[in-house]
């Protein structure tokens, strides 16, 4: 007979989920931080036609774009990010609000191609500006607040009108996401969400900077960006300032380096953050077995991401698809 003395003498009382006690059924009914292609986006870097060399995933022209789109939609993806290299560069990155520029024709191909992706689109000057700056600046180095502002606004607006979900201003400064927001509403597009960078300065970007020719003139952009060494408070502070301004969503860039800052970003806000898996962690998972990749995208749901950003996401979307669960 049974001898269940000891069990008897201390009562069982559920302390999580116990996987020697819950059948796989009820581990998967409890999951919450379930690898989906729905929860991921991926970026899509618009190159001049036939430049596109592939160093990168995602790196696209226009005329190879709408193919590109339906084998994403096909695996199921959310959405896609949208930078593009610029052309006609000048002092003012006013090719930026050029009728038929390449960041518009990307995004309505993509809206006739797949509707059912979420369209993001990069607000910025650095694809624009012959400096590479992502503001525009005075002789005397001085930022330029308000043409830098009035650059961003006619950016977010014209992209929303060519059939934009959200923009994403990523310059930094202080005061864009609230001049933003007002243009958007002002123009009759109130549902056109706005989602701010909160990037972090990392090395991490560099092979996207390479491949889309954003390297600034004077430099790397630490100037706008939060200092690792305060890493957590400052990300922080960033955050509510977007939100005061009227963000609806948060992305946090480059996440493989700045978990800490996804973790008490997810635990001090109440909006969506996007975890951005920036081209240097691309590099870095690529070696690693699909199943580690996976991991370590599952392990930024798992701190709180409410979607995930990243170059490996047509390549996870793929292997999820075809069942090889890790």
């Amino acid at each position: 007979m049974l001898d269940t003395t000891d069990y008897e003498a201390r009562p069982h009382r559920p302390e999580g989920i116990n996987p020697g006690r819950a059948r796989g059924t009820i581990r998967r009914l409890y999951n919450q931080e379930e690898l989906a292609p729905a929860r991921l986006s991926a970026p899509l870097l618009i190159r001049p036609d036939g430049e596109a060399t592939g160093a990168l995933p995602g790196e696209v022209d226009l005329p190879g774009l709408g193919a590109h789109v339906r084998q994403l939609a096909a695996l199921g993806l959310g959405g896609v990010k949208l930078f593009v290299t610029g052309h006609n560069h000048d002092q003012r990155g006013t090719a930026a609000t050029t009728r038929d520029n390449r960041m518009l024709r990307a995004i309505e191909t993509i809206k006739t191609t797949a509707p059912q992706l979420a369209v993001t689109t990069e607000v910025c000057g650095c694809s624009w500006t012959s400096s590479h700056e992502c503001v525009l600046r005075h002789d005397d180095g001085r930022i330029d607040r308000p043409g830098t502002y009035e650059l961003m606004c006619r950016m977010a607006v014209m992209h929303a009108g060519a059939g934009a979900d959200a923009v994403s201003p990523t310059a930094m400064l202080d005061g864009s996401i609230r001049a933003v927001r007002q243009a958007l509403d002002s123009e009759g597009w109130p549902d056109v969400s706005v989602n701010p960078n909160i990037a972090i300065d990392s090395s991490l970007y560099e092979p996207f900077k390479n491949v889309m020719g954003t390297q600034p003139a004077t430099g790397r952009r630490s100037g706008l960006q939060i200092d690792p060494a305060r890493l957590v408070p400052d990300s922080v502070a960033c955050a509510n300032r977007w939100l005061a301004e009227g963000a609806d969503t948060l992305t946090l860039q480059p996440v493989m380096t700045n978990a800490d800052a996804l973790t008490a970003l997810a635990a001090r806000t109440t909006v969506p953050v996007v975890a951005y898996s920036t081209s240097g962690e691309w590099a870095a998972l690529q070696s690693l077995p699909d199943a580690v990749s996976m991991d370590y995208h599952r392990m930024l749901f798992r701190l709180g991401a409410g979607h995930v950003l990243s170059f490996a996401a047509a390549a996870i979307a793929h292997t999820l698809q075809i069942g090889a669960r890790p």
